[in-house]
């Protein structure tokens, strides 16, 4: 996994991340071709263009700026970030996020991204993304997105998502949901300035439940089947809390096109995470790491298990101190490499 830096205005940023990771952008597009059904593509493409320049101006400079410094056309970078999905799409049962609200390391974040078979594996990275008008970030992506909703900021806010589904009718006029927070990231200090910023605005994506803790340890869960945004608050008291792939309030249940068979895996590692600590017990950053490596009757560092999920790579973000902690494969297999953002 590379970690890039990248520093300036959006197009400048663009054509570095562009030229750093020219190689993986391209196999991205050769292992994914993005545009499936062109003739949908091409009558939907001026309404997608139309809502970035409204909303998302700077972004889609960085767009633009990463296909000029990859050397690939636009509409390639353009359909990777703006994925035109199905409405029978079958969410992969992937990703498991968990947030610490204190401990002796202070508020943490911790993710394993899952996906496919390894021979699938898009290729993926880091971006330390210093724009001139806003806070730093470290995301982590696929090469030639612009983010998916996973990292920090400089001022400790971090978060991470899991794909869960809607059942909601959408409008291409509705601001891109990880687009969006990649925006709303850049601009927030405390989870509650990401939580009012990312609710302002009627958003269009897959679904989504993201998770976010910030520097004073805040933690809620955005439960979201675009266009509708709910958000979820810890139970008093609640040290701990995670977001997998399906929408654990009751009113959003059945929000997400999927069968419960389907979602059987996520619902098990929900009730093995919300189970797992007692008041007494240490949150530390150990205590992340061995959940996040953890393997028994409910794995989170996942090897094929039943449904053929892998972890591609594995993320913990430590607020108060600045760090993210950054492991590339499965995360049971070797140590962490870290970075300060």
């Amino acid at each position: 996994m590379r970690i890039i830096e990248a520093t300036g205005d959006p197009r400048s940023i663009g054509r570095c991340t562009g030229e750093a990771l020219r190689d993986q952008i391209a196999a991205h597009i050769e292992l994914f071709p993005p545009i499936p059904d062109r003739r949908a593509w091409d009558r939907r493409l001026p309404t997608f263009l139309e809502t970035l320049r409204r909303h998302l101006p700077a972004v889609l400079e960085e767009m633009q700026g990463t296909a000029e410094g990859a050397n690939v056309p636009l509409e390639n970078v353009l359909a990777l970030n703006l994925p035109m999905y199905p409405d029978d799409l079958d969410v992969p049962q992937g990703c498991t996020n968990i947030a610490f609200a204190d401990g002796p390391d202070g508020p943490i974040w911790g993710k394993n991204n899952d996906g496919g078979p390894p021979e699938q594996r898009r290729p993926a990275c880091g971006r330390l993304v210093r724009r001139n008008d806003a806070i730093p970030v470290l995301v982590f992506t696929f090469c030639g997105m612009v983010a998916t909703t996973d990292g920090m900021n400089a001022e400790g806010l971090a978060m991470g998502h899991s794909s869960v589904g809607s059942i909601f009718q959408q409008s291409d006029h509705h601001v891109p949901i990880r687009l969006w927070a990649y925006e709303c990231m850049m601009q927030s200090r405390t989870t509650a300035e990401f939580v009012r910023k990312l609710t302002s605005l009627p958003t269009r994506g897959k679904g989504y439940s993201i998770l976010c803790v910030d520097r004073q340890g805040i933690m809620r869960s955005i439960e979201a089947p675009c266009p509708v945004v709910q958000v979820r608050r810890p139970a008093e008291g609640e040290r701990l809390m995670n977001c997998v792939n399906y929408y654990q309030l009751p009113h959003l249940a059945q929000a997400d096109r999927r069968t419960e068979a389907g979602k059987l895996n996520a619902i098990c590692r929900r009730h093995f995470l919300d189970h797992l600590y007692g008041a007494e017990d240490e949150l530390s950053l150990d205590a992340m790491k061995q959940l996040l490596r953890h393997h028994g009757d409910v794995s989170i560092c996942r090897h094929g298990d039943s449904d053929g999920s892998h972890t591609e790579y594995s993320m913990i973000g430590l607020p108060r101190s600045g760090r993210v902690l950054y492991f590339d494969g499965y995360p049971c297999q070797g140590e962490y490499s870290q970075v300060a953002v």
